[in-house]
């Protein structure tokens, strides 16, 4: 089956969002596949076991929710690729069996569980044609206590990491991720503006969080975290999320968050402040400058610190001054839970030379803020494009929303 847009269906006037681009197609997955093998066939591997639920997804179109269980996708260098989980989630599989490269499903029961790794070690053996095997040793859903029962599966074999490649080819996006993360965007905003719209003095950022949260889920798809709603000194507090706070004028509201469609992010940031001083007037107007500033350094041959030192040089000509240590933005792309941010990727940060590249996807943003205080924050999704970028995240503000 290939990537084609869905039959339109409507509700409310809009097409539901998760049905408005089709799961991957089986020559997609073939295309990735095949540069795995190649690097396999290059390092001598003649078998992988990959066990992170994206990389799983990226070469199969497989996944559950159930990601925290030890599921393999193992690819002989020879043979077809299979997959190796729990019985009960075997319906997970039936359902995309005629479009995935898994050409089989084996499952152990939930009795198994402790010897799971055991269990895939010895089938990699199997299915072993020659030379070393591939692991991925950055997984976080295996615990070190179940890595070692693996490698003492594996015996004297020897196992070389064959994650990094992954990461590397999960970088560039094909036309049809980009068609997903544009789709993701477009239920983003609308969660955004619903959000948005919910805000007043005396509303409870709980009550913020759940406008926001009803419209991701009528957007159809399972996201990798709850949406990121702080108010008032909360703001200042990452990676927290709301209390059950009222809302009061003279004080940010922050709202964060990312729709999923085909487990693929496009996240957004917004800044609320009813009647803001004027200090804040002008900590906003820093972001939306520095914003701007990095934006127009999203572009092909750029590197990843210089959408930072244009957010710092920004940020100077208020008098702000950043801090070195923070990153400015990071590749998204796949992403399950707890969060969307594509691991072992490029992180906008001072310092890291990687070079931007056209069908990379960042989420950008600029913030001011003090710790445990406030936080004003600004940011978009964006795609690298052959001769500049293109913003995903479209919905008509350019920088803290001052009321």
């Amino acid at each position: 089956m290939e990537n084609r847009p869905a039959r339109e269906t409507t509700r409310e006037g809009l097409m539901p969002s998760h049905k408005d681009v089709d799961p991957v197609s089986l020559s997609e997955l073939e295309r990735r596949l095949d540069l795995v093998l190649r690097e396999m066939r290059q390092q001598d591997i003649g078998v992988s076991i990959i066990t992170t639920p994206d990389d799983i997804y990226y070469l199969s179109g497989y996944y559950t929710r159930a990601m925290t269980s030890v599921t393999a996708l193992i690819v002989p260098a020879a043979g077809k690729p299979f997959l190796v989980t729990r019985q009960s989630d075997e319906g997970n599989y039936l359902k995309i069996s005629d479009r995935t490269t898994a050409a089989e499903f084996i499952a152990f029961g939930d009795d198994e569980l402790a010897d799971s790794l055991p269990i895939i070690g010895r089938l990699a053996l199997e299915r072993r044609s020659h030379g070393r095997v591939g692991i991925e040793q950055d997984g976080i859903f295996i615990s070190p206590a179940q890595f070692a029962k693996l490698t003492t599966t594996l015996g004297g074999t020897e196992a070389v990491e064959i994650g990094s490649f992954l990461s590397a080819q999960r970088l560039i996006k094909s036309a049809w991720e980009i068609a997903c993360h544009r789709s993701a965007a477009r239920t983003t905003v609308q969660g955004m503006r619903a959000g948005i719209a919910a805000i007043e003095p005396g509303v409870f950022d709980s009550d913020v969080a759940a406008v926001v949260a009803s419209e991701m889920v009528r957007g159809g798809e399972w996201a990798a975290t709850w949406p990121i709603i702080l108010t008032g000194a909360q703001t200042g507090r990452a990676h927290s999320s709301w209390q059950g706070d009222a809302i009061a004028a003279g004080s940010p509201t922050t709202l964060e968050f990312s729709a999923a469609r085909h487990r693929h992010h496009s996240p957004l940031y917004r800044t609320v402040i009813y009647a803001p001083n004027d200090e804040q007037r002008r900590f906003s107007e820093a972001v939306a400058t520095a914003h701007k500033a990095q934006l127009a350094q999203m572009r092909p041959g750029a590197r990843a610190c210089d959408v930072w030192e244009a957010m710092r040089a920004a940020m100077e000509r208020f008098g702000i001054v950043q801090s070195p240590k923070g990153r400015v933005g990071y590749t998204v792309g796949i992403g399950f839970p707890p969060n969307w941010v594509q691991r072992n990727a490029i992180d906008l940060m001072r310092g890291n030379t990687a070079e931007l590249r056209p069908g990379m996807v960042f989420h950008v943003f600029a913030s001011v803020g003090q710790k445990n205080v406030f936080s004003i924050v600004h940011s978009a999704t964006v795609v690298v494009t052959e001769d500049g970028h293109e913003v995903l995240t479209v919905d008509g503000l350019d920088g803290p929303l001052l009321k």
